[in-house]
């Protein structure tokens, strides 16, 4: 059973999925430890720790808090999670998509005018390079 010494203790992963203090089990994702287990915590704020360790992102697209999802859109390689967050219901969800350039075309007619935007100058720069 693999364990971890936080702040004077041991800690198996049952246990850190147990433990009430939020900066221990955000100290256990810094360490890289029990992330499988940790990303289903209660804390929005673990969860993101998690998904920057990119753990998880399967699960986490579909979290119901805009900042974990925002936070999978920011660490996120796989193309068809960001095809999922690019329709997200949050603004700020999609302008991290589209600022990492995923698929430009889809917002250039967002209801967001500065994602439009910044699609439209995305695009144009793309065309720019090919010439």
């Amino acid at each position: 059973m693999n364990t971890i010494a936080i702040d004077g203790k041991i800690y198996s992963e049952r246990d850190i999925v147990k433990e009430k203090q939020e900066y221990v089990r955000l100290e256990a994702v810094d360490l890289c430890f029990a992330l499988r287990a940790l990303v289903n915590d209660r804390s929005a704020l673990v969860r993101r720790a998690v998904a920057r360790k990119k753990v998880g992102h399967e699960q986490l697209v579909h979290d119901e808090n805009w900042r974990v999802r925002a936070t999978v859109a920011q660490y996120c390689d796989d193309e068809r999670l960001l095809d999922i967050l690019k329709n997200d219901k949050n603004d700020f969800v999609r302008f991290i998509v589209v600022k990492r350039g995923h698929d430009l075309e889809q917002f250039v007619h967002d209801v967001d005018e500065e994602i439009a935007s910044i699609a439209r100058y995305g695009l144009q720069q793309r065309r720019l390079a090919a010439a």
